[in-house]
């Protein structure tokens, strides 16, 4: 039943607190709306766990399929949001600054659970903007010129001899 159903748009309601999903159902030619109730989920709930429980749902994974966990965790983050008297505007600027890599930041003092959220970005991004091939602007073989006027900067580790080491 899988291969029948294909996700559209995925969205949050905040009252009763739900996940909708409006999917598409191939066999039918149908376009259709599921609505996911969220039960015991509070503003002290952890949205990462939430998605992956819902996502991991029998009932409902094969319509979810479609649509990324990380997906997932942003509608459960607005409804904690929102449980936690946050305006709209609010939850979704609070999301993106937690969604955004800082390059400042050393990445060797995250614990675990912080470096696979910030490698899942990272993941997510390069997937977003990677080119694939049947992109209309794909280009196969890109061959790049670069100025040979700069005088390349020699590094003094090159100019050492390597006896020591």
């Amino acid at each position: 039943a899988s291969m029948t159903l294909s996700a559209q748009k995925c969205g949050v309601c905040f009252q009763p607190p739900s996940i909708i999903l409006i999917y598409r159902d191939n066999s039918q030619d149908k376009t259709r709306q599921r609505i996911m109730p969220v039960r015991n989920f509070s503003r002290f709930s952890d949205c990462s766990r939430a998605a992956e429980q819902l996502k991991n749902n029998p009932r409902h994974k094969a319509y979810l399929e479609g649509v990324s966990l990380r997906q997932l965790q942003k509608l459960y983050s607005l409804l904690r949001g929102h449980l936690e008297g946050q305006s709209l505007a609010e939850s979704l600027e609070k999301f993106q600054q937690e969604e955004t890599i800082d390059p400042e930041e050393d990445m060797n003092k995250l614990d675990d659970k912080e470096l696979a959220k910030r490698k899942s970005i990272m993941d997510e991004l390069f997937e977003k903007n990677r080119k694939k091939k049947d992109d209309p602007d794909f280009v196969y073989n890109v061959e790049v010129e670069f100025p040979q006027d700069e005088q390349l900067e020699s590094c003094t580790w090159d100019m050492e001899s390597d006896a020591e080491i």
